[in-house]
């Protein structure tokens, strides 16, 4: 029975027996009063304790008829749809009671045996136990007795003596009451004799219970086991009947007759008496549905509601009259059919939209007075409208998810509590569970940028809200067109951070949404082979280099070890980079591979027998490589020789120079003796340490007088056409004077760095520059500085550059407080700290101290003894002696003297043979004292200097010289200077400009050794600073006819910055060759960077056909500039080009050339490259590959190569019309359908050609596809339709399901091509395919045949004859009836046969079969469907009241649907 309260006052008249038409009714129960409303969301709460809150369940499950709130106690609703909350525990959650604490211990801990805590301790009202006998002193740690009584209650119940109670059943007499009998003592029952002992008492008489306790066996049995017998045909006739009975008796079998309360026309007056009437509990419903007034209708209905504080039940009940005579409505203006329903749709959608209103109206008086209750009701009601579907739903949730996203975040709190109300049905419809889920991440994203942390709570529970997106609808999270965006939100980092098992979700978050993305974003920049990622992992290492993180990282791209060390050593050496930075950087990468337990000496000697195959240039880079590893003890060199002895490659006349020259190159100080001894042994026999040494011999003798006598001569000089073998036997001499020395002055540090440089031992260079910051000397400590400027680089690359960092400015830090500032060590220290990013502090000082500085020099100069000197004037200036005159005789200079000294100085630069050990040039010197006395004046006149030597013709005057001069003596910026070159397009000045770039300028002019280096490293600071306009000044100057691009420097320089400033590069070349074609001279150079890696013995053209077989990770970058031009040249035929690079291309990509991606991005047009899509989709499509794809390795990577074509030239594609692929699509995905639906596994492989290998290959090419259309067609839009019901049906194969994996990947791309069609599209496949499939209702949505009233339908007698009418399947079941009746009789009535005749087992008729004979014509039905009018359910208007004054629901007596 059902135990709800009635909607009605309370009264004790009979209700006459009702039938409802529905099977459920208003489920809110009447309160006795109308309590306050609470302070809360009573119904959204927690709903778990967990880290990760599952928002999807709300405990106890509701039956379908009742699937909404539930009012419970002081009318709360205890029960939501689907609510969801993810409110922390500590909130909502009491404080638990702190345990009880005797004689200092808690009572309930481990030590105190006999105690239990948790419920032991609660306090449980009931009756008082009785008391314990006391034979001994209580224990006082016991606990005490508790108080079981209930408040007003007695202990236990009132005794009746000998009268019977008054709630005992009553009976008639002799009897009178059941089972009452007082104890007299003589009551036979009382008696205890044998009988009653075994038999038990009873009050009835002995011969009365007999067959009650005999078995039923013996009557039945027989007419069930007898051959021949009816009686399980009759059993079955009467279960039969039931059956029918009851099917009869179930069906609607006429349409609702339910007529909604009339509404009248009242005053303002009365119309607000009636709503207090109906706010008020106490008067009766009955009174209410009588007639309702008027004008109360849409947000005003709700308005009034909240106003009033109606409760919730009546409030939905005055909503559905209303709604009821609004439908009838349009019914009684004579309006049917398709009108009619569009008229009652437009007005739920109207009625929709005032909810939402009200809604949002009372979210917006966020703030006021008595918002909490109010908004606790609003809520309320909005759930209760929409659980008892009175709103349009789609419309509804659609609105609920676009407030959420638009709302603020001071408003972002409320609306997640409503958000959460609607939670399931939302992520049901994966395609608004996405515009969900990206609303939270949208909003997530917006709160992470916060700097002060004012909103880490609410993050938080938006990070909870994903994780539960991500476990338990992770479809929604599948946003392949905002992945780039939120992925760092759905990373398994980030979803960690909530709870730990969230990382696996977000990995496979991270794989289905990559594989929609992947082939969409796929370009040559990340279409990249691994070598080409471990290329430009460490051509872009720069500065701040952690070797453990690279090697990790290193080892990530290549996990093979016998693959990576020899692709390290390849870069190491190769042509197609400069600089000795990677010799280091390899080594010391190898050295930690070695000590990560890898064997790396194997793969090493592996590679140095094969050296003989690569270039010849690569050799001296190699031997360095090589001698580095043996200097950090990485490399075992025993093995090497005793393979030398014993493969005889001494004597191989191509093998014995390599061999010499790894022998002279590896340091000796570095090896055991016996492995030392052994290599003297080698070199001696083949009789190339003598000649070694004699070749060596001049220039350590040099070196030794420099030394000695502190000559200067150009000792550097003497290296020019030296073998690798003496500069390394030169420079072991110079170590082993470095080793002997203990001080270091400035002639001594700059005559060994230029020997050691000149050998190549940049490892020695950093250990003389660590000597020397024990110096005192500002002048060496500034020239250790510009060192260590000028090879930051190879430091960082030996791991060297922190430290060396660290100790010169600690060693400033100490020496600024005990000497005074000096102005070249502070601009030196400077240069040297602006090329690293982690030194900003000490940049701060140094600015200070520099500011410091020239407020010292100023005070010098400006004496007051000299101020009678203003009008002196200089007659002649030809000597040094008379510029000094000027200096000495006075400060102070007006702007003509000015000039003329400024002029007779930048004069005489390039005149002078300073000392080279010396600090500084006399120029230097001179031009520095000018900035001092001249000021502003002097920065106007270099100023003016600069601009007209970039604009006139050289002449007398070396502007190249002068330009050095003021730029190493702190006068002007290189920044300066170029930036006034960029303003400026006359060819000389570029010319000038590429001249004081490229390093071989230092150290043309009269400059000292400090000054050289210190413009070096100038040069080097700003080259690496300033690329954006060194690029652009560069290609500039490429284009002078008189320039000599086979330079080294220049060369060195613009593959500088191709491998380090690679978008710096590309962005100026495409700009400058978008609209015109390249110049002879930009070919010319392109050809010049990729012959520098060839044979110089190789006299091939550099043709395109040739530049596709050079082309490999490491050169590829040259080769497709080179490319790039060769395919633009105007000698040839704009047609046959385009034939030609798309033949040179296919012919890279069938042979498998790693950097084919890269060709195809820079060398070929969209006309080619839709060709090349074109080409591959064939291949692909028309399965030109798939006879061998099953078996041969290769050409599975064939295919793969084909895909990623396709792939990479979808852009250029994706404007036309793809109709026709989207059909060749289907048909081919029909195909492997048909295939999957075959019931052998011989069906799964066709020729060779597994089914799941053809599966994954399409699904990838329907990514390409499944995006929106540019140009949505008809034609297209209905291709679109097909191939979406193509994957439907695919998703419907059980072989796929049984791969969860392959389920999703199809599944994932219905839902986004589903997104590009309409739902009228949508609706139409839905039909085709089974509505309970989960999968499919994420797809298709809530369908209409799919509610859960959509089983009802309305029962009516179709016709008497079967043939004619009736369904076939009803047509057949009759024919079978009356086929098998025989001779047919009349029979007994339906349902009622005798007992005794079912009993006796006699042979009968069988009235059932003629029964059915003559009933099958009779009971065709004819059922159509019946629409439950959801405005129209609620309790019937009874004249007569009674308790039972409601309807019931058929689920509370397990009846079932039939």
């Amino acid at each position: 029975m059902d135990h709800r309260m009635p909607l009605s006052a309370t009264t004790t008249r009979p209700l006459p027996n009702q039938r409802a038409v529905s099977g459920s009714a208003l489920y809110f129960s009447k309160p006795a009063t109308r309590p306050a409303l609470p302070s809360h969301l009573s119904s959204v709460r927690s709903a778990s304790h967990s880290a990760v809150v599952d928002l999807t369940e709300e405990g106890a499950v509701p039956t379908r008829r009742n699937y909404g709130p539930s009012v419970g106690k002081k009318e709360q609703l205890v029960q939501s749809p689907s609510v969801i909350a993810v409110d922390d525990d500590e909130e909502e959650e009491e404080r638990p009671a702190k345990r009880l604490k005797v004689n200092g211990k808690l009572r309930g801990s481990s030590s105190q045996a006999g105690f239990d805590n948790g419920m032991a301790y609660v306090k449980v009202p009931g009756e008082r136990l009785p008391g314990l006998p006391k034979p001994h002193v209580v224990n006082t740690k016991a606990a005490p007795v508790r108080d079981r009584q209930h408040d007003g209650e007695s202990a236990g119940r009132k005794m009746n003596g000998l009268e019977a109670p008054a709630i005992a059943t009553q009976l008639p007499p002799p009897k009178n009451v059941a089972d009452f009998h007082p104890w007299t003592g003589h009551h036979p029952e009382d008696v205890l004799n044998e009988n009653v002992v075994k038999m038990g008492y009873s009050d009835k008489p002995p011969n009365s219970i007999q067959t009650e306790c005999n078995s039923a066996k013996p009557s039945i049995w027989p007419n069930l086991s007898t051959k021949n017998s009816a009686g399980l045909q009759m059993l079955g006739y009467l279960f039969t009947q039931v059956m029918e009975k009851r099917q009869t008796l179930g069906k609607c079998t006429a349409p609702s007759t339910f007529k909604p309360p009339p509404r009248v026309t009242v005053t303002d007056t009365k119309r607000e008496a009636w709503l207090r009437d109906l706010a008020n509990p106490d008067v009766p419903l009955r009174k209410q549905s009588r007639t309702i007034p008027h004008g109360i209708r849409g947000k005003l209905l709700m308005d009034q509601c909240l106003s009033k504080d109606i409760p919730l039940q009546r409030a939905v009940w005055l909503a559905k009259c209303v709604g009821a005579n609004e439908l009838r409505a349009f019914r009684r203006k004579g309006i049917n059919g398709l009108a009619a329903a569009t008229g009652e749709s437009k007005w739920v959608r109207e009625w929709t939209v005032n909810v939402e209103q009200f809604l949002e109206g009372v979210i917006a008086s966020c703030g006021e007075q008595q918002w909490q209750a109010k908004m606790d009701y609003a809520v309320k009601l909005a759930v209760a409208f929409y659980t008892e579907q009175l709103l349009d739903k789609d419309h509804y949730l659609d609105w609920i998810v676009s407030s959420f996203r638009e709302t603020s975040n001071e408003r972002l709190p409320v609306w997640i509590v409503v958000l959460q109300a609607y939670w399931k049905d939302i992520v049901q419809f994966v395609q608004r569970g996405r515009k969900l889920g990206l609303a939270i991440l949208d909003h997530l994203q917006v709160l992470s940028d916060d700097p002060y942390g004012v909103n880490t709570v609410l993050s938080g529970r938006l990070q909870k809200l994903v994780a539960v997106l991500a476990v338990t609808s992770r479809g929604c999270l599948v946003i392949p067109g905002t992945w780039e965006k939120y992925n760092h939100v759905l990373e398994p980092a980030a979803l960690a951070s909530v709870n730990e098992s969230l990382r696996g979700v977000a990995q496979s978050l991270s794989t289905r949404n990559k594989r929609l993305v992947d082939p969409i974003r796929r370009t040559p920049l990340n279409t990249r082979s691994p070598k080409l990622r471990l290329y430009d992992m460490l051509d872009t290492a720069g500065l701040n280099i952690d070797h453990v993180a690279l090697s990790t990282s290193c080892l990530v791209t290549i996990s093979n070890v016998a693959e990576l060390i020899p692709a390290l050593l390849d870069w190491a050496s190769s042509p197609y980079r400069q600089g000795l930075a990677r010799l280091y950087l390899a080594a010391r990468i190898v050295s930690t591979l070695r000590s990560e337990d890898h064997d790396t000496d194997s793969v090493i000697l592996s590679y140095i027998s094969q050296i003989s195959k690569r270039p010849a240039l690569q050799h001296d880079n190699i031997y360095r490589l090589i001698a580095e590893l043996v200097r950090n003890d990485a490399l075992l060199v025993g093995p090497y020789l005793r393979w030398l002895v014993s493969s005889g490659a001494l004597h191989d006349k191509s093998s014995s120079q390599i061999a010499r020259n790894m022998l002279a190159a590896i340091p000796g100080d570095s090896l055991p003796s016996h492995v030392e001894g052994l290599r003297r042994t080698l070199l001696s026999r083949m009789d190339y340490a003598d000649e070694v040494e004699l070749l060596a011999a001049p220039i350590r003798k040099a070196f030794d007088l420099a030394w000695d006598e502190g000559g200067e001569d150009q000792i550097a000089s003497l290296f020019t056409d030296t073998s690798l073998a003496v500069k390394i036997l030169v420079a072991d001499h110079a170590r082993t004077v470095l080793s002997r020395m203990n001080s270091i002055d400035l002639g001594q540090f700059q005559l060994l760095r230029s020997v050691l440089e000149a050998a190549g031992d940049l490892a020695a260079v950093a250990d003389l520059s660590k000597a020397a910051l024990l110096s005192d000397d500002a002048a060496v400590l500034a020239t250790v500085a510009d060192t260590i400027t000028w090879h930051a680089d190879v430091l960082a690359a030996m791991g060297r550059l922190s430290s060396m960092t660290e100790s010169i400015l600690d060693r400033y830090r100490v020496l600024r407080s005990q000497q005074p500032l000096d102005r070249t060590f502070i601009l030196a220290l400077m240069r040297f700290a602006s090329l690293l990013c982690q030194q900003e502090p000490s940049e701060a000082l140094l600015r200070s101290d520099l500011l410091i500085c020239e407020q010292l020099n100023i005070a010098a100069v400006c004496s007051p003894a000299s101020d009678n000197l203003i009008s002196m004037q200089a007659t002649s200036l030809e000597s040094e002696q008379d510029i000094d005159a000027v200096f000495a005789s006075g400060n102070t200079m007006d702007d003509q003297l000015l000039q003329r000294v400024l002029m007779r100085v930048l004069q005489r630069t390039g005149r002078q043979n300073p000392k080279l050990l010396a600090q500084s040039s006399k120029v230097c010197e001179w031009l520095a004292q000018l900035r001092v006395v001249g000021g502003n004046s002097f920065d106007e006149l270099v100023g003016a200097y600069i601009r007209s030597a970039f604009a006139t013709s050289p002449d007398a005057l070396k502007p190249a010289e002068a330009i050095i001069a003021l730029v190493t003596s702190g006068c002007i910026s290189l920044a300066d200077v170029i930036n006034v070159v960029n303003s400026s397009s006359e060819g000389y000045a570029l010319s000038l400009a590429l001249q004081l770039l490229l390093g071989s300028m230092a150290t043309s002019t009269g400059s000292t050794l400090a000054e050289q280096c210190r413009y070096r490293a100038i040069q080097r600071l700003h080259c690496i600073q300033d690329a954006e306009h060194v690029v652009p000044l560069l290609m500039a100057a490429c284009e002078l006819p008189d320039l000599d691009i086979t330079t080294e420097a220049l060369l060195d320089l613009i593959m500088f910055y191709t491998t380090t400033q690679t978008e710096v590069v590309r962005y100026t070349f495409r700009g400058a060759y978008h609209a015109k074609p390249p110049t002879p001279k930009a070919v010319e150079l392109a050809r010049a960077l990729v012959a520098r890696g060839l044979d110089p013995t190789d006299s091939g053209d550099l043709d395109m056909h040739r530049m596709v077989t050079v082309a490999n990770p490491l050169s590829v970058r040259f080769c497709a500039g080179a490319l790039t031009y060769l395919a633009r040249d105007s000698r040839t035929a704009a047609d046959t080009r385009d034939e030609l690079v798309k033949g040179l291309i296919i012919e890279a990509i069938q042979s498998g050339n790693d950097v084919w991606p890269q060709l195809l991005g820079t060398t070929v047009n969209n006309t080619t490259k839709r060709a090349l899509h074109s080409w591959a989709q064939n291949r692909v499509l028309f399965g030109t590959t798939k006879a061998t794809a099953g078996h041969d390795t290769a050409a599975m990577g064939l295919v793969e190569r084909y895909l990623d074509v396709m792939d990479l030239t979808y852009h250029s594609f994706s404007a036309e019309d793809d109709t026709h692929i989207l059909a060749l699509l289907n048909d081919k995905l029909r195909g492997v359908e048909q295939r999957l639906g075959g019931k052998t596994e011989d069906s799964l492989v066709d020729d060779g050609y597994p089914v799941w290998r053809e599966l994954n290959v399409l699904l990838h090419i329907c990514c390409l596809h499944v995006r929106p259309s540019t140009t949505p067609t008809e034609v297209n839009m209905q291709a679109r339709a097909t191939l979406f019901m193509s994957l439907c049906a695919m998703l419907s194969q059980p072989r796929v399901l049984v791969d969860l994996g392959l389920a999703d990947y199809i599944f994932d791309l219905a839902s986004t091509l589903g997104d590009s069609l309409s739902e009228t599209t949508v609706a139409r496949v839905a039909q085709m395919f089974k509505p309970t499939d989960p999968r499919f209702q994420s797809l298709f949505g809530q369908l209409p045949n799919t509610s859960p009233d959509a089983w009802l339908a309305l029962a009516s007698q179709a016709s008497s004859n079967p043939q004619g009418r009736g369904t076939a399947q009803q047509r057949a079941l009759a024919k079978h009836a009356a086929g098998s009746s025989g001779s047919a009789t009349p029979a007994a009535r339906p349902g009622i046969v005798g007992a005794s005749t079912f009993i006796s087992g006699q042979p009968q008729q069988r009235p059932w079969s003629q029964n059915a004979a003559n009933r099958a014509p009779t009971e065709l039905m004819k059922t159509t469907t019946f629409t439950l009018k959801r405005w129209e359910v609620m309790p019937d208007a009874a004249p007569m009241l009674g308790e039972n004054d409601t309807s019931l629901s058929l689920g509370l007596f397990g009846a079932r649907k039939v």
